[in-house]
């Protein structure tokens, strides 16, 4: 964002303080104790009238309840009302919206600067302890001298495939998905490479369609996602026909 962004988009936020800043006359204060109270203690008035006729209270109850109200009521209309009279005042309010846009800058100075190319979320990977990260590497180990034919290879492969995509590794997590998907085609894993794969590529290629397709085909009629995939091959042919 650019300063002069930055200074309009102020603007526009401190539009309403300044509003009642500039106000003619001696208003009061937007929030009021006094009127606010005596909104409230008036409302329980109505609260009690309405259980006293529903049968909910006792007469006693209800007597007791509300003299303890009109007794809070008049307490309440005792508030002085503040109004924003001194020069003294006004001046405090109005260096204070000065100091919060020239706070939020500096802020922003400290962190950034106008000239600083975006930097997405996504590039950005999960803390990872030595701990964590070797076994890790013991699970690509094991999945790496898996032979195709074991009965655990589909899941481990998966799992291996789920840890690369949590870690931001799109290609490594795509390469075991993948390895998973040629040993036996899951609908669901289907559209989640498809899903990484548009991820990556900023559109739908000719091969996420064909996964997003193949994928419908072989899904049960109630899954979740069918909706959703649909509208991902209808954008897929639009914009192959471009």
């Amino acid at each position: 964002m650019s300063v002069s962004g930055f200074l309009l988009v102020t603007l526009i936020s401190l539009s309403p303080l300044l509003a009642l800043f500039w106000r003619r006359g001696q208003a009061p204060l937007p929030v009021s104790a006094r009127h606010s109270a005596l909104t409230l203690y008036r409302e329980q008035l109505r609260d009690l009238e309405r259980d006293r006729a529903a049968g909910l209270i006792a007469e006693a109850e209800r007597a007791h309840a509300e003299l303890e109200i009109q007794r809070r009521i008049l307490s309440a209309d005792t508030i002085v009302e503040r109004k924003m009279t001194t020069r003294s005042e006004k001046k405090r309010l109005f260096l204070l919206l000065l100091f919060l846009p020239a706070f939020g800058f500096a802020l922003y100075l400290v962190n950034g600067h106008p000239s600083l190319p975006p930097q997405p979320h996504q590039s950005t990977r999960p803390a990872v302890t030595a701990e964590m990260q070797a076994l890790f590497d013991k699970l690509a180990r094991q999945v790496a001298s898996m032979s195709p034919d074991d009965p655990d290879y589909v899941r481990q492969s998966v799992l291996l495939g789920q840890v690369d995509e949590h870690m931001d590794r799109i290609d490594e997590a795509l390469r075991a998905y993948r390895q998973a998907l040629a040993i036996r085609f899951i609908p669901e894993l289907a559209v989640q490479i498809a899903e990484l794969q548009t991820q990556r590529d900023g559109h739908i290629s000719a091969d996420s369609l064909a996964l997003y397709r193949k994928a419908l085909d072989a899904a049960p009629g109630d899954a979740p996602w069918r909706l959703a995939v649909e509208a991902r091959i209808a954008t897929g042919e639009h914009d192959q026909e471009r």
